[in-house]
């Protein structure tokens, strides 16, 4: 199966890129990462149309002992994973251009990272270090981020109206309802 339908649930993509970290950069990596913002506040909430996307440092992998071969890492990785909506290649300009110089703060501590300037080498160096997705499930469906958000907030709007509209006479109700509510 090609890569690009293997990474697909509806509108969705997954993304999982392992790059190797440089020598001695480890610390000074963990340290940006654990001083990023949560939520809002992380530079990957500026890169359109993502779902969920994270950062995992590997020190090494785990030897889970019977006929599993005993295996050294001979670098630290940054796991990189993001579900988005849209093509790869539109996802990979709007982590260059979107989060700016938060790209080059995190993924300059990897081995052969070129940078963001070059926009095409920026989009090999994910593409070349991409790992397939063995499974692949989108939480929303088919839905875009910005259909989520719209969903949430009406979502929000209907809980305060009921909340707000308890004991209301019937035709008081359906009233304030259809005037909060058109159709």
């Amino acid at each position: 199966m090609k890569r690009e339908h293997r990474n697909h649930s509806g509108q969705a993509y997954s993304l999982t890129v392992v790059t190797p970290i440089l020598a001695d950069h480890v610390s000074e990596l963990a340290a940006y990462l654990d001083a990023l913002g949560p939520e809002d506040a992380s530079p990957l909430a500026r890169v359109t149309g993502t779902h969920f996307a994270r950062w995992v440092i590997l020190d090494d992998v785990v030897y889970e002992g019977g006929r599993q071969r005993r295996d050294a890492l001979k670098a630290s990785r940054l796991l990189f994973t993001s579900n988005f909506d849209g093509p790869l290649d539109a996802y990979l300009e709007a982590l260059r251009t979107e989060m700016g110089e938060d790209a080059d703060a995190v993924w300059g501590h990897c081995s052969g990272y070129p940078g963001r300037a070059d926009a095409p080498a920026f989009a090999a160096f994910f593409r070349n270090h991409q790992v397939e997705s063995a499974l692949f499930f989108a939480a929303y469906g088919d839905q875009t981020v910005a259909e989520v958000r719209a969903n949430l907030a009406q979502r929000t709007r209907l809980i305060e109206f009921a909340m707000a509209a308890q004991g209301l006479p019937a035709a008081e109700l359906q009233a304030r309802f259809q005037a909060e509510f058109p159709s």
